[in-house]
């Protein structure tokens, strides 16, 4: 028996060496809830079974953790440990935006790698979860918005299920479970776990100034006794239910309106004195301002719980007041409004005193917005917070719907649309403008005296261990001045490459250097005389390539002095041409224009039309073309050289192009012009469009369009 149950451990465990490769091969379902709670299934192997449940110091990482990953963000998803195992993980969604997303599962610390969710294929529908809208339960509407605790309320909206009654077997979950009813929980804590999402006009602002769905209250049933003394001092006895003082201490008011006793009890008091008059039609509305229980066609008193109410169709010809007090939630300014159908008033006590009231608002025909008249809203109020202020509000129906709805606009708010319909976000808008003032600079030559010039020499020591060997072509390095380099040179150059190179630089043309080369105990020294009569120049700097060892000392021999024959002007590091002192002002904004340019290669600098170049443009002379397919001159972006180039053009010549001769080029030989050059930025079409004519071997001539393709690199290129 012993022998057995050896036997027995041993063959249910994996053999020496090898481990459950964990893996994930589904997810369930494949669409979800964008506010959180929906139930994924993950399926695969491998997964933390017992060890979920091992807590304490150094377990955190033992059992499941999931969460759902899109392209900019990851969500966790809370694994429900008692419903998982070996071969199956349940979570719960949290909110997320609606986003596709692909599963990562990280067991006892180590994530599944991507090999091994949907055998690599992480992306694929399998092993993918979509938060959707359209998949999300939604509240749309709840009905009445406040009650008393206990009241029914009608809630509209959309749930997601595959069971309702006992129309199936299973639900989709595989379990035997029904929906029977629907608890509705409503609670002033927020959760983490979401399963509703609410539409923003479910939701308002309530008198404490916090979001809220529903809103109950107090109720007061009798007060005792009914009288007594005007001087103060009786007891009375208020009955109800549901007074809570766990946020607020109770209060009571006691106040005098139309010669009737108002109590404002409570926190939660609340209400507006509703009393309609039938078949009343008074010819002006102010006229209800007096009416009472006397008055002919009076139907009693009811009390109402908003500003906002609406009489049935059948109900016709009649007047209505709602009269009460108003608490503002805050000090802060405010703004009332009024929309209704037939004709309707709002009055306001600043005061509080009914006495005092003042018409604020009002319109004479049915309007469904606040908006449709001016008269419809108030001035701006600015209100104390907790005082009340009497509001008193008048509604005469002709026929047919009748309704009146007033609504109040408070300044001040920490809220937005996307919280609650009660919201408006505020919009500005921001205009600036400025004026352009062109700076002006003057340059004034002062005691200017002309001397002899002397040369500057510098001195360049170049080094390398490459010189032992007489192999210095790979060890290169490259000369700097005023942040133009010349080209790459290896370590031995002899005097005359360094010479060159340096007479290349456009920073130091037109003038000329002479090199002269020695050998030093160290390496190469090079000898710099600049040929100028610019004075002084800074020192030569270099570079080097990563990897190259070479050693460059740059000395200055000799200090330049100029002969002040000439002067050049400097502009961010770059120095102009030389300028005599008496230049014009155009030669000194033809070399400061010079400065903000680019500079031609040596081939093209000097280009013209002729026998050699049938066609040359650089755009920095007049160009005008009224065809928009000829593209635009601009200045915005650095050009190939010189200042402008040619904006997105779709033709660059045409044989009734004009010459400067104000003759047409026509048609152009491909013998012996057989060459297009051009340079170009950005991104240009993989092909080149040509109109041309040729002879047949009839003998006849034939015009045609041929498109030839050509890869056009992409960026700076000529």
């Amino acid at each position: 028996m012993l022998l057995l149950l050896l036997l027995l451990s041993i063959s249910a465990s994996p053999p020496d060496g090898q481990r459950i490769v964990t893996k994930v091969t589904e997810i369930i379902p494949k669409y979800g809830s964008i506010n959180g709670a929906t139930r994924l299934t993950i399926k695969g192997e491998g997964f933390a079974q017992g060890n979920q449940f091992n807590y304490g110091v150094d377990n955190e990482l033992l059992g499941n953790s999931v969460h759902l990953v899109s392209e900019i963000r990851s969500i966790p998803c809370d694994v429900e440990k008692d419903a998982s195992h070996a071969t199956q993980i349940i979570c719960y969604t949290r909110p997320m935006p609606e986003d596709t997303y692909i599963v990562q599962v990280i067991v006892d610390g180590v994530p599944v790698v991507d090999n091994n969710i949907c055998k690599g294929l992480i992306n694929n529908w399998k092993c993918s979860f979509s938060a959707k809208l359209f998949r999300t339960p939604t509240i749309m509407s709840i009905k009445p918005s406040s009650g008393l605790p206990g009241a029914v309320i009608t809630i509209h909206g959309r749930i997601f299920t595959d069971v309702y009654g006992s129309n199936t077997a299973l639900s989709s979950n595989g379990k035997n479970v029904r929906i029977l009813r629907y608890i509705l929980l409503i609670s002033k804590h927020s959760y983490s776990r979401k399963v509703s999402f609410p539409q923003p006009s479910t939701y308002f602002i309530s008198s404490l100034h916090k979001i809220a769905m529903f809103q109950t209250y107090a109720e007061v049933t009798s007060i005792f006794p009914g009288q007594g003394s005007i001087q103060g001092g009786t007891l009375l006895t208020i009955r109800g239910q549901f007074f809570d003082q766990t946020v607020y201490p109770a209060r009571v008011l006691v106040g005098v309106l139309r010669r009737l006793v108002y109590i404002l009890s409570h926190t939660g008091g609340r209400g507006l004195k509703l009393e309609v008059w039938n078949n009343s039609r008074p010819a002006h509305l102010e006229e209800v301002l007096g009416y009472n229980e006397s008055t002919p066609g009076y139907m009693g008193t009811t009390w109402v719980d908003s500003a906002s109410h609406f009489w049935p169709v059948e109900q016709e010809r009649f007047v209505a007041r709602l009269s009460g007090f108003l608490v503002a939630p805050d000090s802060d300014s405010y703004r009332f409004y009024i929309k209704g159908d037939d004709r309707y008033a709002l009055y306001f006590s600043q005061t509080g005193d009914p006495e005092d009231k003042v018409k604020i608002a009002y319109h004479s025909s049915y309007a469904n917005s606040y908006f449709s008249s001016n008269t419809q809203r108030s001035d701006v109020f600015h209100l104390q917070k907790g005082k009340e202020y009497y509001i008193e509000i008048l509604l005469q129906q002709y026929g047919l719907s009748a309704f009146v709805d007033v609504g109040m606009f408070q300044c001040k708010n920490s809220y937005s649309e996307k919280q609650t319909g009660d919201a408006v976000n505020e919009e500005q808008i921001i205009q600036s403008q400025s004026t352009v003032v062109a700076e002006i600079q003057v340059i004034t030559l002062v005691n200017w005296t002309t001397a002899g010039a002397i040369n500057e020499v510098q001195t360049i020591t170049v080094s390398s261990p490459c010189m032992d060997s007489n192999m210095c072509s790979d060890t290169q390095y490259r000369l700097i001045y005023n942040k133009e380099k010349t080209v790459m040179l290896p370590a031995d150059a002899p005097g005359s490459a360094l010479q060159s190179a340096l007479n290349d630089l456009w920073s130091i043309k037109p003038d000329t250097v002479q090199v002269s080369r020695t050998e030093g105990n160290q390496g190469y020294v090079y000898s710099v005389t600049f040929i100028s009569d610019r004075g002084d120049f800074n020192l030569l700097g270099y570079e080097a390539p990563e990897g190259n060892n070479v050693t460059v000392d740059v000395v200055e021999l000799t200090k330049g002095k100029p002969s002040l024959d000439t002067f050049t002007l400097k502009w961010d590091g770059i120095s102009s041409r030389p300028l005599k002192p008496w230049a014009s002002g155009a030669e000194v904004q033809a070399a400061l224009e010079e400065l903000v340019s680019a500079k031609c290669p040596k081939k093209i600098a000097h280009f013209t039309e002729g026998f050699i170049v049938q066609y040359f443009r650089d755009y920095e002379t007049d160009f005008r073309m009224e065809d928009n397919k000829r593209g635009q001159k601009t200045s915005e972006t650095d050009a190939f050289c010189g200042r402008y180039s040619l904006k997105n053009p779709a033709i660059l010549f045409d044989s009734a192009d004009m010459k400067p001769s104000q003759h047409t080029y026509g048609a152009i030989s491909l013998f012996p012009y057989h060459y297009l050059c051009l340079a170009y930025k950005g991104f240009l079409a993989h092909e080149i469009g040509l109109k041309f004519q040729y002879q047949d071997s009839n003998k006849s001539t034939r015009s045609t369009d041929k498109w030839l393709s050509f890869n056009f690199a992409e960026g700076n290129m000529k």
